[in-house]
């Protein structure tokens, strides 16, 4: 592609010097072989790793040193002969007695476990010396002599390496850290942890913390690793404070010692090496510093080229020690009682969850409440939604296609007489419209009854809903969907849902729908005979089978279901006939007709129930009603949800 382009590459080049005025660098001088060259040019980047052209220049960087910086590392491969070796300790190479004695060590078995490859730690070296890198590639080999005959002789992890011999040694010796530039925005250790949001986004960083200590060279207690939620990195921090014409890319970004060890990773210096190429044509072509671009038009370039950097796209990464189980606020909450939440992500995994608080359920004074994730920070609780001196009811939030945020939730002294409300954010969930009656005049409840609705694959907006009613003096539940073919503007309801044998008490409520296929819709439903219930369409939902009984026992209290991008199903539930505890996630593999894995995430007295569960990149995201005091917030994987089996 160089070549292509006409570029001439220099390999094997140093860079030895650079001439700076007034943060214009006019000249870079690079060793190329033997010989010296001097360049000229308009724009740089510098993707050294280490800075050289930045510190060359003269702008401000910082090197932690030989004792401070993360430790290097050696990878060497070993392979097996079939028969015993002769083990040889080299003179001068260290022997180390056990386990406990040698460097931080990790083993990666390949073909089959005919080979290995050994990755070893290496500290009490300078990265961005060139004296101290010398001398650190020759500890490295003497120290590695001492590992290969210390895995022939005496093992690691259980086994002994009798029969293999060293088969090839990296060329170079790894680097972790070395000197790091001084940015415009320096990338801190908050930013990691707590989802960190720029304007001026030009990457994602996915990569957990991963500190080792520098001046421990064993493995034991020798390191901090800490899973983060992914995180945006700016372009100010590629742009050393000052420079008119340079950017740093990969390792030497401007960032704090603990945010670098998890931002120096290859998928994050390619993202950011790719982006300082884009910043560099835009800034040459428009005659700019980088600072005075136009982010909008980067962020175009970017998304055109394949870049994502909406957070809530990214989570695949270590999945499964990704988590999150904490309450939406404390005891210093604006109402007595809260009850009944939904929620909705949004980009850069913005979370926002609705309940309804005030007094007591039923109460006139209870109101509808909203608080937004942000950052990996909940906001305070405020209150978005009060019709008039009425209760109300089971809030539920659902994100339409074009992006607007829909608010329906239920007005009224029981639900007998309930109406259906609603309210819509162009703004993600900063604004809201006025109120507005989802179907003017109707008692008893349209709309969702208490679980998002869903889009269909022809566009259909379908919710579950339900009806509470009296007839000869008895109470009674049934069933139904609510339609919209226009965006949610009108709404059509179907039939009642006819119940099979056995659907005792007053009967069903609440139901959760998914789509598995393209017109095939289905529904899990609340009941009050001790079982969750199920009915399924063939025709988009249309018609319905008659409610049955499933396998799963259930409380008469709300349930919620998500289907995930992989077609898997995510089933929140109290499983306990009696009892609103435990509170349980289920998994489905087959479109709910088994549930072999289960995780229950709320096990202690109490009431952990009505649950609302959505998919995410991770995996999933809940919210309940804890105890009627607080609602909490769990956010999983499907990997963390383990087999029924391996419960203990």
């Amino acid at each position: 592609m160089l070549l292509g382009r006409g570029i001439r590459p220099h390999l094997h080049s140093r860079v030895i010097g650079a001439t700076c005025k007034a943060g214009r660098i006019s000249a870079v001088d690079v060793a190329v072989g033997g010989d010296p060259v001097t360049f000229r040019p308009r724009f740089v980047i510098d993707a050294t790793g280490l800075g050289a052209v930045a510190a060359a220049a003269g702008f401000k960087t910082v090197n932690e040193g030989p004792l401070k910086q993360l430790p290097m590392g050696r990878y060497f491969s070993m392979i097996d002969t079939g028969g015993p070796v002769r083990p040889v300790l080299p003179p001068g190479c260290p022997s180390y007695g056990g386990p406990d004695e040698i460097p931080m060590t990790t083993i990666y078995p390949r073909d089959g476990g005919r080979a290995i490859d050994v990755k070893m730690k290496v500290i009490g070296f300078d990265a961005a010396d060139g004296s101290s890198f010398a001398q650190a590639e020759l500890h490295a080999r003497r120290q590695m002599m001492g590992l290969v005959y210390f895995l022939q002789t005496i093992g690691y992890g259980g086994r002994v390496y009798e029969t293999f011999r060293l088969e090839s040694v990296s060329r170079q010796i790894g680097v972790r850290q070395g000197r790091q530039v001084v940015g415009e925005y320096v990338l801190t250790e908050d930013d990691v942890t707590h989802a960190a949001v720029f304007d001026d986004a030009i990457a994602v960083g996915t990569y957990q913390i991963d500190y080792h200590w520098p001046d421990k060279v064993q493995r034991a207690g020798t390191g901090i690793i800490r899973m983060v939620e992914p995180y945006q990195i700016p372009l100010r921090s590629l742009i050393p404070r000052g420079a008119r014409n340079l950017l740093v890319a990969g390792m030497c970004l401007s960032a704090d010692q603990m945010a670098m060890s998890s931002a120096r990773v290859m998928t994050t210096c390619a993202q950011t090496g790719y982006a300082a190429g884009k910043v560099a044509a835009m800034c040459v072509t428009e005659k700019l510093a980088p600072r005075k671009l136009d982010v909008r038009k980067l962020h175009r370039e970017l998304s055109r080229a394949g870049q994502r950097l909406d957070l809530s796209a990214y989570g695949q990464y270590r999945r499964n020690r990704i988590g999150v189980h904490e309450h939406i606020f404390g005891d210093d909450r604006p109402f007595e009682q809260c009850h009944a939440s939904s929620l909705v992500q949004l980009p850069n995994n913005r979370i926002l969850a609705v309940w309804f608080g005030g007094t007591r359920e039923r109460n006139p004074d209870v109101a509808i409440w909203l608080a937004e994730r942000f950052r990996g920070r909940w906001s305070a609780p405020r209150r978005i939604a009060k019709v008039r001196n009425s209760p109300h009811w089971n809030p539920v939030l659902f994100t339409a296609p074009n992006g607007r945020v829909h608010l329906f939730f239920k007005v009224g002294d029981s639900p007998l007489v309930w109406e259906t409300w609603t309210i819509v954010s162009a703004d993600q969930g900063r604004t809201w419209t006025r109120p507005r009656q989802l179907v003017r005049g109707n008692c008893g409840g349209r709309g969702p009854v208490k679980n998002k609705p869903i889009v269909l694959s022809d566009g259909v907006w379908l919710a579950g809903a339900s009806l509470q009613y009296e007839r000869k003096g008895k109470r009674r539940w049934d069933v139904f969907v609510d339609r919209s073919e226009d965006g949610g503007k009108t709404w059509q309801a179907g039939d009642f849902v006819s119940r099979g044998r056995g659907i005792t008490g007053n009967g069903v409520v609440q139901p959760t729908v998914w789509e598995s296929a393209p017109g095939h819709v289905h529904m899990l439903i609340r009941s009050t005979c001790g079982y969750i219930c199920r009915s399924d369409s063939s025709d988009g939902g249309g018609t319905w089978s008659p409610v049955r009984k499933t396998a799963l026992t259930a409380a008469n209290s709300g349930l919620d279901i998500a289907r995930l991008p992989d077609g898997v199903l995510a089933l929140a539930y109290n499983p306990a006939p009696d009892l609103r505890t435990p509170l349980r996630i289920a998994i489905s593999f087959d479109n709910g007709r088994t549930w072999p894995n289960r995780l229950d995430i709320e096990t202690e007295q109490g009431e952990y129930s009505y649950p609302a569960i959505i998919p995410t990149a991770v995996g999933m995201a809940v919210t309940y009603t804890w105890r009627r005091e607080r609602i909490a917030f769990w956010l999983g994987s499907i990997e963390s949800v383990p087999r029924a089996d391996q419960v203990k």
